[in-house]
């Protein structure tokens, strides 16, 4: 009967340990540095947690909530893992790239993925007053009234996810203006995704 009790502690023990909420069956986390600060990416480590917020919901009205295609142009897309390993890229001194939010100022405050800035696709539509300090500020110049984006970093573009347009808009957009399909990647499944992997959010 004591030997019983022991191996069962045993095995039960071995299944807390090997229990854990990894990335991938090799990754457990990555760090980062944000404002002079570690930030440690990771999977919500609760197995029994659930989602309360707005990306419970199944259902939207489309438009303009409709799903958006996997494919935009040549524009690369991405996943998860692919995403991370470029936010770990990102922290070289030597990087040229950039994670842009797409969404509007009320869903970025709800937080985001971590090392992002926020570029609401709105602020980038053409006809939009700051339209041309933005895409200054990117690195693009304007030459006999069209833009040249060889100094532009790759921009890894998402917004909500699967059901939301903002960053497929965002990116037509900088296509439209003479943006290089291959200095844009797309992380589709947005902060949908994001946040059912229950990835870290800042």
């Amino acid at each position: 009967m004591k030997s019983r009790y022991i191996i069962g502690s045993i095995l039960l023990s071995t299944v807390l340990v090997v229990g854990g909420v990894n990335i991938t069956k090799d990754l457990e986390s990555i760090v980062i540095k944000e404002d002079n600060k570690n930030i440690k990416i990771q999977r919500i480590q609760d197995t029994k947690h659930r989602l309360t917020s707005s990306f419970t919901k199944t259902s939207r009205e489309c438009p303009p909530f409709c799903i958006q295609p996997m494919n935009i142009g040549k524009v690369k897309t991405i996943g998860e893992i692919e995403l991370l390993k470029y936010i770990k890229e990102m922290q070289k001194d030597d990087s040229d790239m950039l994670l842009i939010d797409a969404r509007t100022r009320d869903w970025y405050r709800e937080g985001s993925i971590p090392t992002t800035i926020n570029l609401p696709f709105t602020m980038l539509k053409k006809g939009s007053k700051y339209l041309k300090k933005i895409l200054k500020l990117l690195g693009a110049k304007e030459i006999d009234g069209k833009w040249n984006f060889d100094k532009v970093p790759t921009m890894i573009i998402f917004s909500n996810g699967i059901w939301d347009e903002q960053a497929t808009e965002e990116i037509k957009t900088l296509v439209s203006l003479g943006c290089p399909e291959d200095k844009i990647l797309y992380y589709r499944g947005g902060m949908q995704n994001w946040n059912i992997l229950g990835l870290t959010v800042k």
